[in-house]
């Protein structure tokens, strides 16, 4: 066949064949691109999610942080001056309650409290009994608190230790 006759014949199938998986390839080539730009996003997303969470865990003291150190100031300070007579004694006593009024302050703004006794009725959520005590009147009631117990926000830190009343053992 001479090229006028095979530009006569019209296109086969082979060709068009040719031509629509030459199209297929490219449609592949750009999905796969495509697929892998998202995975790189994905994998940039994670990391970004783990250095937040980093930084998240590393630095979520640092505002309390800077609260408690007044406190440290105050503390420094009580302890470098000499202590000679009564005066001083009751000077360096008034330099600790300011220091723990200080101490409380910087709790509260952490949102943590101590546990209030409210009617001073035993809780097992908030306190530890450390001791039963036989009394007259109404059983389970806290009659002295042995530590404070504290609050963050609604979550127990840690429960008071308390000893509780209990009836009386009928004589016998």
């Amino acid at each position: 066949m001479n090229e006028e006759e095979k530009q006569e014949l019209p296109s086969t199938g082979a060709e068009s064949a040719s031509e629509t998986v030459v199209n297929w390839e490219e449609k592949a080539e750009g999905y796969r691109n495509d697929y892998l730009r998202a995975l790189a996003d994905t994998d940039n997303l994670r990391k970004r999610h783990e250095k937040q969470v980093e930084d998240a865990r590393n630095y979520a003291v640092d505002r309390f942080a800077r609260e408690l150190l007044p406190v440290i100031d105050s503390l420094e300070l009580a302890l470098a001056s000499p202590v000679e007579g009564a005066e001083s004694i009751a000077q360096l006593r008034q330099g600790l309650e300011n220091t723990l009024t200080l101490f409380a302050q910087a709790l509260g703004k952490a949102g943590i409290a101590p546990i209030e006794m409210g009617e001073g009725r035993f809780d097992p959520h908030l306190h530890q009994a450390i001791a039963m005590v036989e009394t007259e009147g109404d059983a389970n009631r806290v009659l002295a608190v042995h530590q404070k117990g504290y609050l963050m926000h609604d979550r127990l830190l840690r429960p008071s230790m308390v000893s509780v009343s209990k009836t009386p053992k009928a004589a016998e």
